[in-house]
């Protein structure tokens, strides 16, 4: 599985202390996109979900994870490597996010129907649909732009994601070796 970078605590990409995972390869190349730098794979080291879940349950000893943020990238362009990564990592928490720049429509005509219903049974809350810059607003909190939307597949979840979306749009700077990362949905640049 390709992926970028893994942070913890990060508070911009979902309620509470999470764990987020950026992945690599999107084939979608929106414009505006907020991580160009992850849609190649190119020259990037493939790591199998199994030491991707070994790094996240260390973490998971030492730190409580609120939950689990998958991004990219766009995670669902590796389902297969996803959904074991899923299954490895599920018993750390029960809220996981993913974001994707394919529709639920689409996922449905994408995935095979094995992998669909294990991703529905994985992922807690599925931000879902492509960017259009244009769309991109302060208003739409946790998505890029109006077009897109949260799919509540633990409907459990969805009054803590909602107090969580009424504190608006939230960004973190973090460093990541002597890198500075700007965590969270920005505003659209004009």
């Amino acid at each position: 599985m390709y992926i970028d970078r893994i942070l913890f605590p990060i508070q911009a990409l979902g309620p509470g202390d999470r764990l987020v995972i950026w992945t690599a390869g999107c084939s979608r190349h929106c414009t505006g996109c907020a991580n160009p730098e992850l849609w190649s794979t190119e020259g990037r080291r493939s790591r199998t979900p199994l030491e991707i879940a070994r790094i996240i349950n260390n973490i998971a000893a030492e730190h409580s994870i609120c939950g689990i943020t998958v991004t990219g990238g766009d995670p669902l362009e590796q389902p297969e490597e996803l959904l074991e990564l899923l299954r490895l990592v599920s018993c750390v928490t029960d809220d996981i996010l993913v974001y994707t720049g394919y529709t639920l429509g689409q996922l449905c005509c994408t995935l095979t129907q094995e992998q669909y219903d294990e991703l529905r049974s994985l992922v807690s809350v599925l931000a879902e649909g492509p960017y259009v810059e244009e769309l991109n607003t302060p208003d739409t909190v946790l998505l890029g732009s109006s077009n897109q939307s949260l799919v509540y597949f633990r409907e459990e979840l969805r009054e803590r994601y909602s107090s969580y979306l009424s504190e608006g749009r939230k960004i973190q700077n973090v460093f990541m070796g002597k890198r500075l990362i700007s965590v969270g949905i920005h505003n659209r640049q004009e």
